[in-house]
């Protein structure tokens, strides 16, 4: 009896490794359904511009659809928020900007923690830059700052905590060192017109498709570029630091992230294909028109990469008193 007992542990045993075995070669590969980009903008911006352009390219990479889900508010945080709590399992990824690693010290409090989220490719960054209306009476930085000391600099931006935002202050409080009037408006075009119209006669903005046309055909001015060089694009507007403050830098990058426990393997692929995508002539023609800069990086470099923006962008904000 105790031999044939063991005899059929023994089979039942052998039975579950088999279908076990069988199970986990029966799993489809990742991707095996629709993949998700929840971006932390509005339709229309400037993260919600490239997550297209890249999910359209990488759905054909992956023979999957790549959806794009425009989940706005809190600077970020509420499309942060979603993908902090969503499942581990590479079906649904953040799209946002700079705008999470400036977060990290504007906010005391906020409704996720980045360690839920890992960064999985930053491939896509522009300058900010520092705008006027050839009707506001200055036409270079020196005479805005001029303006700025009497009491007369009114300086719009797409929005409190937006890259454009806190380099400005930045800029202004502790390089400068002149008073502005801070006016944030919902977006960049909101800015763009409310400079057009002289609702505010300074403005700072990502130097991208939004940007570039109103100062290369004269509507706007460019006072300065926050960049290491002059933007092709943009060859008669001047970097801070040929205007005599150099090592001012500030740069709006667009970047992917899933939630932290994703799979090593599905990070990885996501990081290669994503950099294969901006290599593709056509995209990288687009971005080139567009005046914006793209990166391969893998997934260590990217890491690294991200943890470096949040000490950076730290130091403006504290250094501006601006944490809130």
């Amino acid at each position: 009896m105790g031999g044939s007992y063991r005899g059929w542990v023994g089979v039942i045993a052998l039975q579950f490794l088999i279908f076990s075995f069988s199970t986990a070669f029966a799993q489809d590969p990742w991707p095996a359904k629709r993949v998700s980009f929840v971006v932390a903008f509005s339709a229309g911006g400037y993260a919600d511009t490239i997550s297209r352009v890249i999910a359209k390219e990488l759905g054909d990479r992956l023979k999957q659809t790549v959806i794009v889900q425009n989940v706005g508010g809190a600077g970020g945080n509420t499309a942060a928020r979603q993908i902090s709590i969503s499942a581990p399992d590479g079906y649904t990824f953040l799209v946002t900007t700079t705008g999470i690693a400036i977060n990290e010290a504007l906010y005391k409090t906020k409704p996720f923690d980045s360690s839920q989220l890992v960064p999985v490719a930053i491939p896509i960054s522009a300058p900010e830059a520092l705008t006027s209306s050839p009707n506001t009476g200055f036409k270079n930085l020196a005479e805005m700052i001029a303006a700025a000391k009497e009491g007369r600099a009114y300086l719009g931006t797409p929005g409190v905590g937006t890259a454009s935002h806190i380099s400005a202050e930045y800029f202004f409080k502790n390089l400068a060192k002149v008073p502005v009037k801070h006016i944030p408006f919902p977006g960049g075009a909101e800015s763009l017109q409310a400079l057009r119209v002289g609702d505010i006669n300074v403005r700072a903005a990502t130097v991208t498709a939004i940007t570039i046309p109103s100062i290369a055909n004269g509507e706007i001015v460019g006072l300065a570029l926050a960049a290491e060089q002059r933007d092709p694009a943009l060859p008669n507007v001047p970097t801070f630091a040929e205007l005599g403050y150099p090592g001012f830098l500030a740069t709006n990058w667009v970047g992917i992230f899933a939630r932290t426990g994703t799979p090593d393997a599905i990070l990885n692929r996501m990081n290669t294909e994503i950099n294969a995508v901006m290599r593709e002539p056509e995209v990288k023609k687009r971005m080139d028109a567009l005046s914006l800069a793209i990166a391969s990086r893998d997934l260590a470099e990217t890491n690294a990469y991200f943890k470096a923006e949040i000490g950076r962008w730290a130091a403006m904000v504290e250094a501006s008193g601006l944490s809130r």
